[in-house]
């Protein structure tokens, strides 16, 4: 905004909030939208009077003049922070598409459809002019950390936005192993990665890139098949590439949280009392999931008033393929918040459910 903001929501009084006066953010009068500048290239085949037809797409945009507020001085600015467009972020990726119907007859068919993207992205930078000041953002800023219940302490920051790296990776300690205190309770054992003597575990050298929070690759399908009055058809998702923290593990392992939270079954006998974040619990979140199953069945009849009648019964959220450990893989990898890659009980799991239908049709 070209003007201070002066007004804004104070406390709240009987349930209503007040109206407060006061700066909240620095006028910029430079202000103005994002740019982005994309190409692509594409190829379509098709082959078998298109009983098989390929589409490949690849493409990059660059993002410029990108929004992030800034840390400024006090004076001369009135307010700690301002907004500017001074940032840049590049995307590229390939998607491929497969249309593929290897039966085709009169009583029997069968269709697969398929496609699969891959995506790349890069933070460019954080820094520029603006008004005769050099500005700058950190290289390194946590973007989302571990919290809730049963986390009350310890260094917690799991995902940040790194210059050169892509928006949203994880930035960890590197854990050896579990270790006896002397006490009888059990640590992480966490690595001297930058060989100078001492673990740092705050944002510093004895941390690294473990891995990014959004998939490399994301997969569509459907598959479907016809046998006379019978179909199936079967819709999968999947994602590939990227790693999930696995925060309510490391929560609920953890005694120093109890009586007063509750602990996994295992807990007590691991007797681990150590809440900082690292690479002991981060995992892979590639996933493969059969997301509906559909069973129909075509009744013949003779037609009439009623032209069709098919019945049905399909399961949404089947099954989920994947190796992690947690009760789903299935969290925010996409959109850049606080929970980014943290599983940290705050996500509900996908529930399944089981339906039958009836279609009539005059």
């Amino acid at each position: 905004s070209t003007f201070l903001c002066l007004l804004f929501e104070g406390q709240q009084v009987n349930s209503s909030p007040t109206v407060t006066m006061g700066m909240i953010s620095n006028n910029n009068p430079d202000l103005k939208w994002e740019t982005r500048a994309t190409w692509n290239i594409g190829a379509d085949l098709g082959l078998w009077n298109n009983r098989l037809v390929l589409t490949a797409e690849y493409y990059y945009s660059k993002t410029t003049d990108m929004l992030y507020a800034y840390d400024v001085p006090v004076p001369p600015f009135a307010y700690d922070k301002l907004l500017a467009n001074l940032g840049s972020m590049s995307n590229q990726g390939l998607e491929v598409g497969v249309s593929f119907t290897p039966i085709q007859k009169k009583d029997m068919e069968l269709n697969i459809n398929m496609n699969l993207s891959w995506q790349k992205n890069k933070l460019l930078s954080l820094s520029g002019e603006y008004d005769g000041m050099q500005m700058s953002a950190a290289d390194i800023t946590a973007m989302g950390a571990l919290s809730g219940a049963g986390q009350h302490g310890g260094y917690n920051n799991v995902v940040y936005q790194i210059v050169g790296q892509p928006l949203g990776v994880f930035y960890l300690p590197h854990c050896k192993g579990i270790i006896e205190d002397g006490n009888g309770h059990y640590r992480y054992d966490i690595e001297d990665l930058d060989k100078n003597g001492t673990v740092d575990l705050s944002d510093g050298g004895d941390r690294y890139i473990a891995g990014q929070a959004t998939p490399k690759v994301t997969l569509g399908s459907n598959i479907s098949f016809r046998y006379r009055d019978w179909y199936l058809s079967l819709q999968m998702n999947g994602a590939f590439g990227h790693k999930i923290f696995n925060g309510t593990g490391l929560a609920y392992t953890n005694m120093s949280s109890f009586p007063d939270y509750n602990v996994l079954k295992g807990a007590p006998e691991k007797n681990i009392v150590d809440q900082n974040v690292s690479d002991y619990w981060l995992e892979k979140g590639d996933y493969l999931n059969l997301e509906n199953l559909t069973l129909g069945y075509d009744i013949p009849i003779r037609k009439g008033v009623v032209q069709s009648l098919r019945v049905s019964a399909s399961v949404n959220n089947l099954a989920t393929i994947s190796s992690y450990s947690g009760l789903t893989p299935m969290i925010n990898s996409y959109v850049v918040n606080s929970t980014m890659g943290i599983d940290d009980k705050r996500t509900y799991p996908v529930y399944r459910t089981f339906s039958l239908g009836l279609s009539v049709q005059f």
